[in-house]
Order: C-alpha cells, then sequence, then structure tokens
C-alpha cells in the first residue's frame, strides 16, 4: 500500500470465509502474513496506526491462496497397457490437476484433468515411479503430494535364445535381464506344450519329443503384472535313433551297404564300422543307405549308425556285426623239380578263409586245378615251354576272395626242334627252332677224329669255330631254362674244308708296281684264290689252277696283304697266312706357296704323299741359279728370301727301295721393301696432313696412315711418292706411317713422324653467376690439342668482358645487375686456335628493389607492403622478421603483395629482395611496423547479484593505450565501458539473463580483433541464513525443517541433505528436495545420523553455487537392552549405547508418577529405594531427546 500520513506503523488484517482472522504488524508499507488456509478466499484490509489512534480500514480486497495438497493419491497399474490409473480426494481452490510420475532412472511421465483421476501413459517398464499430484490454479498451484511409489510391468525379456543340452536330452533356455522381473516363464509350444520357470535368466525345458520344432518365447513376472510375450525363436530338438539297421556285403568289391528305416527329425546320416582288428571307416549322407568303401578283408565289424540334425549328433543305433570277404592269400611262391617235371605252389594263411583253390593256367591254354585247406598244392601234369599262371583264392561259407595276386612260373624248356648244321672252312653254323622259356643254347660237335667243340647262345643258331680241316662232325642242341635244361635235340653231320696252301713267295718290280705271286701245291685242292688287299682299301682278286699269279695296276705307295685260299668241291675254303709287299712312293701333289709378309719369309707345303719317308725339295730364283735339300717334313721354307724377288719350287718323294717322279712346280714373289725418306705438312683449317716419302721399285702402290691417341685412324693411297690425309679429328697428335704394296704383301710401316692438328672447339660451357657479386665463372670440358682458353661474356647492350686461362674455368667480373650476357671460348695451342665454341646465355642478379613503404589494415592485421621494380627480376618477395625472429613473407610479380598471419602487438622490420630464376637481389633498405594490438586476455568477472552488476578484467596489452568492453543480451540494450586501465564496472544488469562479454584493445590507430565471446550469467545468489527446526523423533526418524532467507534473483530452490547413519561407512544417504519456490523443505531423517545440508538457487540463467554446508545431528535411537534388577535394595540398570548420545535419564514410574532416578553419561547407574513399575531411559544430544525404552515390571 501507499504510505499513510501520520502512521507509525500498520497492521494487515485477512479474514477466511470460514470466520478466521490472520494479521500482521509493520513499520514498512508491505507485510508478510503467514499461515492463511489453503484453498480459500480472504478479504484483506490495512489500518494505519500511531501511539494513540487508528485509522479506518482501507477499502478490502479479496485474494485467493494456493490450492490445498491433494490427499489420498491412489494409483493403479494397467498391466495390459502399462499405464497407471491414478485417484485423489478433491483439493480446496484448484481448478485442474497435474500428475507426475518420476522414474528411478530420472524418466518423467505426466498427465492434466479437471478431475480426481489421471491415466499416466508413456512409462517405461520394468521401474518404481513415484507418483505426486500438483493442485492447479490460475495464480497458484500447490505443493505437491506425498510421493506414492508404483512399479510398472516388467520389461518384456530380450534376445531371447535357446539350445539342446544333447547330453542331459532338454532344452536350455536363456534371456537377458528384464527390468522390474522377480521370475520368468519359458514356453515351449509343439506337438505337445512344456514350460519351466525360473527367477535367474535362464531353465531347461523337459519331456520334449525327438526330432520335433518347437517355438520358444519368455515372458517376465512381477508380484502384480506379466510381461507380454518376448519375440519368439525356433528351435528343433535332436533326431530320434535310428531303427531297422542293417548290412549288405557286395563280396566282389567287399565293400558294405548300411540300411535302416526313416528316422524323425535326422537331416543327415553317419554310419561307423569299427572292425576286429580296429581298423575303423565310416561314411556320411542323407539318404537311408550309406556305402562303407575300403573295408578290410577277413575281419568281423561292429556297424553304428548316427542320425544327425544340426542341433545333436548322438542319436545312435544299437550296433550291428557282419564279417568281410575272406582276404587273397599272399607271398605266393613256387619249386620246380627238374627230375619229375612237377610244379610245387605254396602261399601264407589268409584272415576268414576256410579252404583254398589254386588254379595253373599255361600261355597254350592248358589249365590245371588243386583244392586243399593247407597252404600249398602240387601240379603233376603242367606242360614244358610254358609260362603258368597261378592264383590262389580263398574261400569262406559266402563268399571268397577278390584282387587275388596273380604269380607267374615257368616249366622246363622243351628240346630245340628242326637242329641243321653247314660248314665254313673249319667253322660250323648251327640253327634251331625257338624253344619257349629258354634262357640259353649250347650246340656241340663231335669230330670223327674224336674232337670237340661247343658253342652257347641265347639266339637260335651260334658259331662252332676251329674245326679239324678234312673232318666229318656230328651236331647236337641243349636247352637251358633259368632252372631245369631240356632234352637232348636230334643230330645233324657236317664236312670241314682242306687244309690251306704254304709256301707264298712275291716281288714287286718299282718302275711299273706289278707283283708277281708264288707258291706251293695243296693236296686235294681244285683251285687257288690269290687275293691282294692294300692298306688303302685297294683289293686285286683272280683265280688259278697253276700255283703262281702277276698282278698289275697296284696303287703307288701302298702295302698290301697277299693270302691264297683252297678250294674243293663243297667251295668250302681255307685261307694261307698273308704276305706283305710295298709299291713305289706317289708323286706330291698340291704343292702351294705363301709369303709372311712381316717377316718377309716364304713358306711352301704340299700334301703328305702315300709311301714315302724322304723329300727331296729344288728352288731356283730369276738368276737360275738352283739349291735343293731333303726333308721329312711337309713344309719347307725359301732360305733368306730377297724383298722383291720371284722364285720357282718343285719336289719328289722317296722310301728305302724307290722314287717318285718330279712334282708340278709352283713360283712365288717376295713382298716389297719397306718406304724410307717420310715427311708430313699439317694444314690446321681443315684439319688434314700432306704425307710424302722415296719412291722404289717392286711396289704397286702405297698406303699413308695417320693415327691419334684417342684410337682414330685415316689413311690415304697412291702410286706416286706422296698423299693428303683428310678428316682428321681436332687437338690429337697423330702418328704417320707409310707402308708398300704390292700383290702379294704389304710391307712393313715405315720410321713415323708426328704431327699436332688445331685444337678442338671447347665444349659443355657452363656459367654460375655470383649473385653477391654478380661475377660470372665460366668452365667447360677441357679441349684437346689446347694450351690457352679465352672466354667472351657479350652484353645486350654490347657491354663486353674477356677472361684468359690455361684451366678450364675463369671468372668474368664486373658484369651489371639485371642483364642478359652471351658467354663464347676459344682453345689455341701453338699452330692453331679453335673455332669459338657454341654461346650459352645468362641472367645476373636482379638490381636491389627501391622506395620500399608498408601499410597495416586494422580489420585483418595484414601489412600491404609497395616497392618500386627493379631490372632482371621475375618476381618480388617481402619478408617481416618479428623481434621474436618469427618471419612472415609473401611473393608477388609486381609491385605489391600483402602479408598475412602477423603475431598481434608484435613490431616488425620488412625488407624486400627481387628473384629470377638464378638469383635473389641483396635486402632492400628495411621498413619498419607494428601489427594491430593483441586483444585482451579474459580473466575473470565478478557479478554483484545484489545490485545486479558487474566488475570486468582482463590481462594488461603492452601495445594498447586504452580497452573497450561490451556486455550485451539479445533484444536487450548494449552496455559498454571505455577505460586506460585492466578492469571496468557495468551497472543496469537484468536478473537471470545470459550475457555476451567482449573486449577490444586501441594502440592509436587500429583496435584489436575479437577472438573470444566470453558468456555471464546473472544467477541467483547463494541461498544465506540456512536454519533446521526438528521435531521431536518417532518410529525411528526426526523430522527436519530446513528454512532459508530468499535469495535475490532466484525463482526456486532445491535442499541436498547428506549423511551417515550410526557412524556406519555402508549406511550412508542422501535426500534431495524438488524444485520448490518456498523457502522450507521438511526431510525425515533417521535418528543417531549425522548431516550436511546445503540449498542451492536457481532462475533461467542457470544455478548458483550451493550455500555453505550446514552440520548437525538428529536425536539418539532409543537405548536398546535396557536390562534392571534389585539387589540389597539397590536397583541396577543397564543398557546399551546409544550413537552420538551425550548422556541419558533413567526415571522410574510408579501409579503413573515419574520420578528421574539417575542422569549420566555412562552405560549404566544403580539407586537405592527405587519405587518403580515401569523403568523407562532415553538418551540426549543437542538435538534433542531419543524416544523411550520402557521395562514393565508385574
Amino acid at each position: 500500500w501507499e504510505q499513510s500520513e501520520g502512521a507509525t506503523f500498520y497492521m494487515v488484517m485477512a479474514n477466511g470465509i470460514e470466520g478466521d482472522w490472520y494479521s500482521c504488524n509493520t513499520t514498512e508499507a508491505n507485510c508478510e502474513i503467514i499461515g492463511l488456509p489453503c484453498g480459500q478466499m480472504c478479504n484483506i484490509s490495512v489500518l494505519a496506526m500511531d501511539e494513540n489512534c487508528t485509522s479506518l480500514p482501507s477499502p478490502t480486497f479479496e485474494i485467493q491462496t494456493e490450492p490445498c495438497i491433494p490427499q489420498d493419491v491412489v494409483a493403479q497399474i494397467n498391466c495390459e497397457n502399462n499405464t497407471f490409473l491414478v485417484f485423489w480426494d478433491p483439493s480446496n481452490g484448484s481448478e485442474s490437476y497435474h500428475v507426475t510420475a518420476q522414474g528411478i532412472n530420472g524418466h518423467w511421465a505426466s498427465c492434466n484433468t479437471t478431475g480426481t483421476e489421471c491415466e499416466v501413459s508413456d512409462v517405461h517398464c520394468g521401474l518404481n515411479y513415484y507418483i505426486t499430484v500438483e493442485a492447479i490454479r490460475m495464480e497458484c498451484n500447490s505443493s505437491q503430494s506425498s510421493a506414492l511409489t508404483v512399479k510398472t510391468v516388467p520389461c518384456v525379456p530380450q534376445n531371447v535364445d535357446a539350445h539342446m543340452d544333447c547330453d542331459a536330452g532338454h532344452m536350455s533356455v536363456s534371456w537377458e535381464f528384464s527390468e522390474g522381473a522377480i521370475s520368468y516363464m519359458a514356453t515351449a509350444e509343439g506337438s505337445n506344450v512344456q514350460q519351466c520357470s525360473a527367477n535367474d535368466t535362464l531353465c531347461d525345458i523337459t519331456d520334449l519329443y525327438c526330432g520335433e520344432t518347437y517355438t520358444l518365447s519368455v515372458y517376465a513376472i512381477d508380484d502384480t503384472c506379466d510381461s507380454a510375450e518376448s519375440p519368439s525363436v525356433t528351435r528343433r530338438t535332436a533326431s530320434c535313433i535310428p531303427q531297422n539297421v542293417h548290412v549288405q556285403l557286395d563280396c566282389d568289391t567287399n565293400d558294405a551297404s548300411v540300411l535302416w528305416s526313416r528316422t524323425k527329425g535326422a537331416v543327415s546320416y553317419f554310419a561307423t564300422a569299427e572292425g576286429s582288428d580296429g581298423h575303423t571307416v565310416s561314411c556320411e549322407t542323407d539318404n537311408r543307405e550309406c556305402p562303407i568303401t575300403n573295408l578290410q578283408c577277413g575281419q568281423e565289424y561292429n556297424v553304428t549308425l548316427t542320425a544327425r540334425d544340426g542341433v545333436c549328433d548322438n542319436s545312435q543305433s544299437a550296433p550291428i556285426v557282419f564279417h568281410t570277404a575272406p582276404c587273397a592269400p599272399e607271398d605266393i611262391s613256387t619249386s620246380l623239380n627238374c627230375d619229375t617235371k612237377s610244379t610245387s605252389v605254396a602261399w601264407e594263411e589268409s584272415d576268414g578263409a576256410m579252404w583254398y583253390i589254386t588254379t595253373a593256367e599255361g600261355q597254350d591254354g592248358h589249365i590245371s586245378l588243386c583244392n586243399t585247406t593247407g597252404t600249398s598244392c602240387d601240379f603233376m601234369d603242367l606242360h614244358c615251354s610254358q609260362t603258368y599262371s597261378i592264383t590262389v583264392t580263398a574261400m569262406d561259407s559266402y563268399c571268397q576272395s577278390v584282387n587275388a595276386s596273380v604269380f607267374e612260373t615257368e616249366t622246363a624248356p622243351c628240346p630245340p626242334q628242326n637242329v641243321q648244321a653247314d660248314c665254313a672252312a673249319v667253322t660250323a653254323f648251327v640253327t634251331w627252332e625257338l624253344s619257349n622259356l629258354t634262357v640259353w643254347y649250347t650246340a656241340t660237335a663231335e669230330g670223327s677224329d674224336g674232337h670237340t667243340a661247343t658253342c652257347t647262345t641265347s639266339d637260335t643258331n651260334c658259331l662252332i669255330p676251329d674245326l679239324h680241316c678234312s673232318q666229318t662232325y656230328s651236331i647236337s642242341v641243349l636247352a637251358f631254362g633259368e632252372t631245369c635244361s631240356s632234352l637232348q635235340s636230334s643230330r645233324s653231320e657236317i664236312y670241314t674244308a682242306p687244309c690251306a696252301p704254304d709256301e707264298i713267295i712275291a716281288n714287286v718290280d718299282c718302275t711299273s708296281n706289278r707283283v708277281v705271286v708264288s707258291w706251293g701245291r695243296t693236296d686235294g685242292a681244285l683251285s687257288y684264290d690269290v687275293t691282294a688287299e692294300g692298306s688303302d682299301g685297294d683289293t686285286h682278286s683272280d683265280n688259278t689252277t697253276d700255283t703262281h699269279y702277276e698282278m698289275l695296276d697296284l696303287h703307288c705307295g701302298q702295302s698290301y696283304n697277299i693270302t691264297v685260299t683252297t678250294l674243293s668241291y663243297s667251295r668250302h675254303s681255307i685261307s694261307s697266312n698273308s704276305v706283305e709287299i710295298q709299291t713305289a712312293p706317289c708323286i706330291p701333289e698340291n704343292l702351294s706357296a705363301e709369303v709372311t709378309c712381316n717377316s718377309n719369309a716364304i713358306s711352301f707345303t704340299w700334301n703328305d704323299t702315300d709311301g714315302a719317308k724322304l723329300y727331296t725339295v729344288t728352288i731356283q730364283d730369276r738368276q737360275k741359279v738352283t739349291a735343293s735339300f731333303n726333308i721329312s717334313d711337309t713344309r719347307a721354307q725359301v732360305p733368306q728370301p730377297q724383298c722383291g724377288e720371284y722364285y720357282t719350287i718343285s719336289v719328289l718323294a722317296t722310301d728305302d727301295v724307290c722314287k717318285s717322279p718330279q712334282s708340278a712346280v709352283v713360283n712365288v714373289q717376295a713382298g716389297p721393301c719397306t718406304p724410307q725418306g717420310i715427311a708430313a705438312h699439317i694444314y690446321c683449317s681443315i684439319h688434314s696432313v700432306l704425307a710424302s716419302w722415296e719412291q722404289k721399285d717392286g711396289s704397286d702402290f702405297y698406303i699413308a696412315t695417320a693415327e691419334a691417341s684417342d684410337g682414330h685412324a685415316q689413311s690415304c693411297s697412291a702410286q706416286e711418292a706422296a698423299c693428303e690425309i683428310l678428316d682428321l679429328h681436332c687437338g690429337q697428335l697423330y702418328n704417320i706411317t707409310i707402308v708398300a704394296v704390292n700383290e702379294v704383301c704389304n710391307s712393313s710401316q715405315s720410321a713415323v713422324i708426328t704431327v699436332q692438328t688445331a685444337p678442338c672447339i671447347p665444349e659443355i660451357i657452363t656459367a654460375q653467376v655470383d649473385c653477391d657479386t654478380n661475377d660470372a665463372l665460366v668452365s667447360w670440358e677441357q679441349s684437346k690439342g689446347s694450351d690457352l682458353y679465352v672466354a667472351t661474356a657479350k652484353a645486350t647492350d654490347e657491354h663486353k668482358h674477356l677472361c684468359n686461362t690455361v684451366e678450364t674455368t675463369c671468372k668474368i667480373f664486373d658484369l651489371h645487375c639485371g642483364q642478359s650476357y652471351n658467354i663464347t671460348v676459344k682453345a689455341g695451342n701453338e699452330m692453331c686456335n679453335s673455332s669459338e665454341s657454341i654461346q650459352i646465355g645468362i641472367q645476373t642478379g636482379p638490381c636491389t628493389p627501391g622506395n620500399i613503404s608498408v601499410f597495416v589494415d586494422c580489420s585483418t592485421n595484414a601489412a600491404v607492403v609497395s616497392w618500386e621494380m627493379s631490372n632482371g627480376s621475375d618476381c618480388y618477395i617481402a619478408t617481416a622478421v618479428g623481434n621474436n625472429e618469427e618471419s612472415h613473407s609473401c611473393i608477388a610479380e609486381d609491385a605489391t603483395c600483402e602479408i598475412y598471419d602477423l603475431q598481434c602487438g608484435e613490431s616488425y622490420n620488412v625488407t624486400v629482395v627481387a628473384v629470377n630464376e638464378i638469383c635473389n637481389s641483396s635486402e632492400s633498405t628495411a621498413w619498419s611496423f607494428q601489427g594491430v594490438p593483441c586483444n585482451p586476455q579474459y580473466l575473470d568477472t565478478d557479478v554483484d547479484c545484489a545490485n545486479n552488476s558487474m566488475t570486468l578484467s582482463w590481462d594488461h596489452v603492452d601495445t594498447a593505450i586504452s580497452y573497450m568492453a561490451f556486455v550485451n543480451a539479445s533484444n536487450k540494450e548494449q552496455l559498454h565501458c571505455d577505460t586506460t586501465n585492466t578492469s571496468c564496472y557495468i551497472q543496469h544488469l537484468s536478473c537471470a539473463t545470459k550475457y555476451n562479454v567482449w573486449f577490444y584493445a586501441y594502440d592509436g590507430f587500429c583496435t584489436s580483433m575479437i577472438k573470444s565471446i566470453y558468456e555471464v550469467s546473472t544467477v541467483p545468489c547463494v541461498p544465506e541464513d540456512i536454519e533446521v527446526v526438528l521435531d521431536p523423533a518417532s518410529n525411528g526418524v526426526q523430522d527436519l525443517e530446513v528454512q532459508w532467507n530468499v535469495c535475490h534473483c532466484a525463482t526456486d530452490y532445491e535442499v541436498d541433505i547428506t549423511g551417515q547413519i550410526e557412524q556406519d561407512p555402508f549406511s550412508m544417504f542422501t535426500l534431495r528436495s524438488y524444485w520448490t519456490t518456498r523457502t522450507f523443505f521438511q526431510f525425515p531423517v533417521p535418528c543417531s545420523s549425522t548431516y550436511n545440508i546445503t540449498v542451492t538457487a536457481r532462475n533461467v540463467a542457470g544455478i548458483s553455487s550451493p550455500s555453505a554446508p550446514l552440520l548437525g545431528l538428529t536425536v539418539p535411537c532409543p537405548p536398546t537392552t535396557l536390562t534392571a534388577f534389585m539387589e540389597t535394595g539397590t536397583l541396577f540398570i543397564s543398557w546399551t549405547e546409544s550413537i552420538y548420545a551425550s548422556e541419558y535419564i533413567v526415571c522410574a514410574v510408579s501409579n503413573l508418577e515419574r520420578n528421574e532416578i539417575c542422569r549420566t553419561a555412562a552405560l549404566s547407574c544403580e539407586s537405592p529405594n527405587v519405587q518403580y513399575d515401569t523403568i523407562e531411559i532415553v538418551a540426549l544430544n543437542s538435538a534433542g531427546k531419543s524416544e523411550i525404552t520402557e521395562i514393565t515390571f508385574l
């Protein structure tokens, strides 16, 4: 209200609709009335007072108090849709209600209604929710009702999985934990339905049918509701055990087939056969028959069949037994009896065999059989010269062995048939027909004079040599096999030839090579064959009845063997011993001569001549001078031949008896003489040499040759005494020689003379410019033949410089900056200078830029550098170097560029360098400048929440002369301050507002650039004056009402209590209020507890810091284990300690009258002469008294 004139204080009166009055007194123009009833309309009036009088009441006005807190709140859970239906009693003053459900995980759900029931949906499954109801009216809301705890429907189990426990025969079902579940029920639905329950996340379902598919699901259970069923999974049980299993054996292959009836649930089958020797084989199939191969012969096998279903593979049939075919006999051996011609067969005993059949089959088709229960058999009727295939088959009552090995054996050979013999002189040639299985034969010849001879062979014929001449022989043949021989063959007769002649004589005629042979007559001979065989293969033969013979046309130089052979009617003959003769030597042929030009020697050769032992050589020159000599070789030389001379040469052959005629002659000329008097003249400009010499007889022409040290050679030829050698290399030292040539040889080289050609043109010219001095260092490769070099640099402005050197480098000084030069090099020696080299171009370093200037762009902190352009530059580099040696650069082709990324507040020196592709110029004169000032570094903001102001502070900036600070909020006027200090004061802030704060520094030319904007909020002040009002303890707890003063800018508050019960580190507790607009809140706290209380305020801008903690403790818990007894008139009392109790009071109650009998800090006391019906004890501390513990005595 407004102040009333003359009033010293005021009284405010409030009248409720039930007639109750409420008031407050004040000296101010406002007053707070507390304790108004909830949900009522009140009439308010104000009285002004002084020391004597009271004014009339002011006009009344009405207010509506906040709605009453809803009472008797009840909640019901709807298990089907997981919603709460909340009921409560109507609240006075309410227009509507707001129901809030807060889950223990922080989740919130709510509903609004104008009635007294409301359905809360969208709650999480399996959680405890705290239900509160708040009455709502336009101006105010009631406080929330006492919280009611309700649990939602358990969550649906997730990630259900199941697997068949093949060993135990049940289905194990598992799932993830469901929030809110106390227990679970798992269901399997198939041909039958079975369930299992569990308190954890796993259970086993039993009594399921084999080979069935089941659908499995799980639902969660709590005290009130069941969850919906989980998503189902489908699983199969183990397949049934196979039935009607039997085996069929194939005797031929010794393979078995396992057969059975269809098995429910089986996807495939696995059959295993285990033999008596431990051998195991198996097969797998998805049919109802399975072949088992690779069985071992002669074994007993146990067969089991396992049904496989992808779930379990342990559905196995009972074993069945079968036997495989007997094994084939092994280690078969035979033996042949040569006397009886019988064959014996033996073998090792076979597994599974009851008896054996042995078969012998010959190549001629003959078959013989033998049956036995033993391991051997004898064959008496086998044919000779036959290979028999022996097989032994083992038999049992059902099968015979398979894959029996075939063993071959041979009988003795038959006697050879159709034996025939023929005689050649004293050698018998015997033939016969092949006798099968014969390894070799022996033929025997028995002579009429008792002489015997044999021959042995593997063929069907052989020769029996060295028989006696003029004898009759009887021939027979015997065949031998590997073991035995045949019987003797039939016989054949032959007759040997007459004996040979003796005393053979032969004579040779040297001139005609005619030979006369004679011998003595032989008894019984009809005629004679005379034969001469030469060493070159030439043969002469003739027949005569005389005892002498003349041979013509024998070859020269040959050795002949002469034999005489006697002939009879049978044409069988015997030759005499041979007689050797020698014919005259042949004429030497292919005589040729060769001149060796280097030594001017003449050698000649001819073919080796048959029959020659020596050669006679004849040589004649142009003057008819003749020389002869003998030599055993087919090569000779002309002794000391003269250059240019002609020679005639011939040769004849001789032996110990005869000589040959003279050979054909050969003519030969010696090589020319070496040239003399050599001279040479060099032509420098065309790189040629004119060579000359003295001319002599005996040469057809001359060749002049120049050879350089680099291997290059050139030549010229002439019939006269001079010629010019062209195309010589530059810079070379040439050796000049002359050679004379005729049709046979070249002469040896003349004496050498030496000439020097002009030096080569310098090559690979390079030049390097010294960028600091603009001197050019020119280099080149060494020029052959050079003694001196001259390098020339010529500029485009005709500026020219030279340098002379005997090396391959020299330096040209004083070149102009920014100029292009052409460089050439010339070489010289004593005789000539070379032409100029190919020119190369160089560029000297650019000239140094001038007139440097810098402009700083305050908005970007970039430096704009400019300069005058200089000659010879391609581009420019501007470099700014700070005091801390930090540098930044920019490159430009024109006369300006910008340098970025400079450091704020840093002083820089800028220089510019001109650059071309060769050099950089020297640095320009430096220009100094300073970067924009650095942005102030934010330090702190001190917000005064009481008067809506703040103090900003920041770091000093070295280059700044003043600062500006700006504070701005959206939709608010911008506040700022200017100062030369590093802090400033901002007023007129608004409550609960977030402000953006930023700063500028100013150096007189530029302001700093904003790098960061800081956020400052005007949150409430920290709550103060925290107090606790303690109520008496009841049922082990003590109610604490926490009170505090209103905070400036605060909209609501939150209270936190942390504590510990009875000093137990495992009994810690935390209590927290909801956010409330009131300045008090009540908590129930257990007895014998310590606590720590803080209060936090908030508004839309943020939350304040917690208040200073208020520490305290609750009343002690009641003492326990109270005992009392009377002894000698004195009452003794004891009890156990109450934590945090400072003392105890013991009272005796008698006839409803209570008397204190002792007060102590100990845990016992005594008192004489006490009247009592009941003994009571309480514990005390600064928080008050505990509840009473008593003992009543009857």
